[in-house]
């Protein structure tokens, strides 16, 4: 019975598990290619609205803090950084920084001992990120993820709703009715 039911559980949940070998294979390519550990991410603020809208999944290419482009808005680069005291959790192919990185457009830079620090401010706020009379206080070049390459707006919000610990575990046992549940009780 219990070998059957193993059987059936993997011929029903093929499908599936195709579905997330790709998810993983792409999530690996991208990686590779983009040259960073973390080459897409979801914003999560309105900080950079209109110009990147709460909710879009942006995909994220390594960049050299010589070659980051500043300016104002259109101008500067849109940077993906990760602040001084930021965890980072590596599982398999996915990284999980805690707190998460910040998209914010770079407006100024300059070099202090060889090292590029980057003065950043989000398009819908006021001031920059760090106080713009002391370049030893913004971000290091060696804390900056990469740059915006490309974006699509809005279909993050699923992942955005999915950081929900409720909303995991009402899908989670979803799943496992759905899985539990008789072959004749699912056709119904």
């Amino acid at each position: 019975m219990l070998k059957n039911l193993d059987l059936d559980l993997l011929k029903n949940n093929k499908n599936w598990i195709v579905i997330l070998l790709i998810f993983i294979l792409t999530i690996g390519i991208l990686r590779i290619f983009s040259g960073t550990n973390m080459p897409i991410t979801v914003v999560a603020s309105s900080s950079m609205e209109p110009t990147i809208p709460t909710g879009s999944i942006v995909f994220i290419q390594k960049i050299e803090g010589s070659k980051i482009i500043v300016g104002d808005k259109p101008i500067g680069d849109i940077i993906v950084y990760k602040l001084p005291n930021t965890k980072v959790y590596d599982f398999f192919i996915f990284t999980i920084y805690d707190p998460p990185p910040i998209l914010h457009r770079a407006i100024n830079k300059v070099e202090i001992d060889g090292k590029y620090y980057i003065l950043t401010k989000g398009d819908a706020n006021f001031l920059p990120d760090f106080n713009q009379n002391n370049p030893r206080s913004w971000i290091s070049e060696d804390f900056v993820i990469g740059k915006l390459v490309w974006y699509v707006p809005y279909i993050g919000y699923l992942v955005l709703w999915l950081r929900n610990p409720l909303i995991i575990i009402g899908i989670v046992l979803f799943i496992i009715i759905i899985i539990l549940l008789p072959d004749k009780e699912r056709k119904v």
